[in-house]
């Protein structure tokens, strides 16, 4: 595969004009590229699939004890084993008030680093710098889900102010981050669940949409794609994301959505990332199926461009090697009559 094409064809793809072959993404966590590693004897595994995307991420996590680390937003997070993320253990503003917690200063320094690291990548890859838990997910994660979720009924001032200071402190960072040379922003923000959205589509509206709305157009006003990473079924307000000027919307999981109907009703405004379930077909399958599946799923939604394919999460340890080789292998191979 050459990899010179490999930005372009993500980039067309996003422009909806049909490439050669459907551009791919196959992140891994990393007890499966130790697993990859091992089985396959390489090191650079990105280089080995062919991977179209490349993203630094603005997380910088510490230390405090084993398995446990402090964000920079100061919220504790503790891992299991073959854990990448963990879960939130500590809430900084968890039964306080908005002055009783101080937004982090921006890390100018470390943003600026990982720009460059964007900047000098030779791999022709399409690059992004990538935010996560960005908004929605910040909130809860300052202030315990449950709480906030309750904050947005009955504490509506609070809710503002707090949505008001996330805000506030990612226009700053983009301010500095946006000047730099690269393709897109990628927004991870989990709103859905397996069925609607976890707050609603009036809390969504309200207390949500504004702020991504000021994200979105941030990002567009310095020609950069944005990439919206949501998990769960977020249907119900598409039209407002196509509306905001969203890009990408990533992680399009099937055991939600059928694809049929989400390419015909949003396959020309939206292009569309993900869409092999790691939840209930990649760790079960036959290699056999995979390839099936892959076939299937590049004539339903990479027809025409507004696609790339990839996994709906980051390959977990429990599926086989096998069955992701056996997707590469059809990736490598099913070409688009131009």
């Amino acid at each position: 595969m050459d990899k010179l094409t490999m930005r372009q064809r993500v980039i067309d793809a996003i422009n909806h004009i049909q490439t050669d072959v459907t551009p791919w993404q196959i992140d891994l966590t990393q007890a499966f590229a130790n697993k990859m590693q091992d089985k396959m004897k390489i090191k650079n595994v990105d280089g080995f699939f062919g991977n179209h995307l490349y993203k630094e991420k603005y997380k910088d996590n510490i230390i405090i004890r084993q398995n446990v680390e402090e964000d920079i937003f100061y919220v504790t997070w503790t891992k299991g084993k073959d854990d990448d993320i963990g879960i939130v253990t500590g809430f900084p503003l968890k039964g306080k008030t908005i002055d009783e917690y101080e937004m982090p200063a921006i890390k100018k320094e470390f943003a600026v680093n990982l720009c460059r690291k964007l900047e000098e990548d030779k791999t022709n890859r399409f690059r992004m710098f990538a935010l996560t838990m960005l908004y929605y997910e910040r909130a809860w994660s300052l202030r315990g889900m449950e709480d906030l979720l309750m904050d947005m009924f009955l504490d509506e001032s609070f809710t503002y102010a707090l949505f008001d200071s996330i805000l506030n402190h990612h226009l700053e960072l983009l301010n500095i981050v946006l000047e730099y040379d690269y393709e897109g922003v990628f927004f991870a923000d989990d709103w859905g669940q397996q069925r609607g959205l976890i707050m609603g589509p009036d809390m969504w509206r309200k207390y949500i949409k504004p702020g991504m709305a000021k994200l979105f157009e941030k990002v567009k006003s310095k020609g950069k794609f944005v990439i919206l990473h949501s998990c769960g079924d977020i249907r119900e307000i598409m039209p407002d994301l196509v509306d905001m000027g969203l890009d990408v919307y990533n992680t399009v999981q099937p055991e939600i959505y059928d694809l049929r109907t989400l390419k015909e009703e949003y396959g020309k405004d939206l292009t569309f990332y993900g869409g092999v379930s790691t939840q209930q077909f990649l760790p079960y399958a036959s290699e056999k199926e995979c390839k099936d599946l892959a076939k299937a799923t590049l004539e339903i939604m990479g027809k025409d461009g507004g696609y790339i394919f990839a996994p709906t999460h980051s390959v977990t340890a429990d599926i086989p090697v096998d069955n992701i080789l056996a997707l590469i292998e059809v990736l490598k191979h099913y070409k688009w009559s131009l």
